[in-house]
């Protein structure tokens, strides 16, 4: 479990009742059920409960390890993205835990309601969600200067979280997030340079861009991808297709490219 400031976790709970009659969400690989924490500082409170589909469970522990990596590395930019933006602008990333129950593992994570998609990972960007919108945008564009230009993070969805009687306490709350990096390390979400590239083909500098400084952007970008608001995945067999090397655009119903829609409609 993270101790960071800038994660979302099950905190102290670690015992959960999965409601299987309560279907929050339903996706190409997985279901998401209803949860109650039973215990610890979440003691009643909602949670979300995840687990692969009969078929698909031979994805289960690749999926769960790169999924715990990608929320490490999310959360990490979140923390140095928190210290320089205004403080109702700050970002949680949600890290879950993994729970067996008889045979089946689910991935236990705080119930996000009002879930919104505000990126993908193949370059579609939300053109409904205003400043929100450009807030997310720009923590992407931010991950990619703050890497060197190595990864971003994105398929950034969950909600913004207004306090009414505390307005700097306001904040976002994401999951499921992917990262795209040069290397194709996190997982089949990692679209690798041409899912960076196809971000940076749509997105516009805004206001929330370059806040502490100039921040770099790859000079000439092109769409890899079909965009779509669902998150694609590679078959790790086509990863070498993902480097700016190597010129194979994708077509909608390419036979690597797999899509998840959001499993949480929350």
């Amino acid at each position: 479990m993270s101790s960071s400031s800038a994660a979302r976790t099950n905190l102290t709970s670690n015992c959960v009742r999965i409601h299987r009659d309560e279907i929050m969400g339903e996706g190409t690989f997985r279901t998401a059920y209803a949860g109650t924490y039973i215990g610890g500082n979440r003691n009643n409170q909602e949670a979300i409960c995840k687990c692969f589909k009969g078929q698909y469970r031979g994805l289960e522990s690749d999926f769960f390890q790169s999924d715990f990596n990608v929320a490490d590395r999310a959360i990490q930019y979140a923390e140095d993205w928190n210290d320089i933006c205004a403080s109702d602008e700050t970002i949680l990333i949600t890290r879950g835990d993994v729970h067996t129950i008889g045979r089946t593992k689910y991935l236990v994570e705080p119930l996000i309601r009002n879930f919104t998609k505000f990126t993908s990972n193949n370059g579609w960007i939300s053109d409904e969600e205003g400043w929100r919108g450009e807030a997310m945008e720009a923590f992407t564009h931010y991950t990619y200067h703050r890497s060197g230009g190595n990864l971003i993070v994105c398929d950034l969805q969950g909600r913004y979280k207004y306090n009414r009687f505390n307005k700097s306490k306001s904040r976002f709350e994401l999951t499921d997030i992917a990262v795209c990096s040069r290397r194709c390390t996190y997982g089949p979400t990692d679209l690798g340079e041409k899912g960076i590239d196809s971000f940076f083909n749509s997105h516009v500098c805004n206001q929330f861009c370059g806040v502490d400084g100039h921040w770099q952007r790859p000079k000439r970008t092109r769409q890899w991808f079909p965009q779509s608001s669902s998150t694609s995945m590679m078959r790790s067999s086509q990863a070498h297709l993902l480097n700016l090397n190597n010129r194979s655009t994708f077509t909608p119903g390419y036979a690597g490219i797999l899509e998840e829609d959001s499993d949480c409609d929350y």
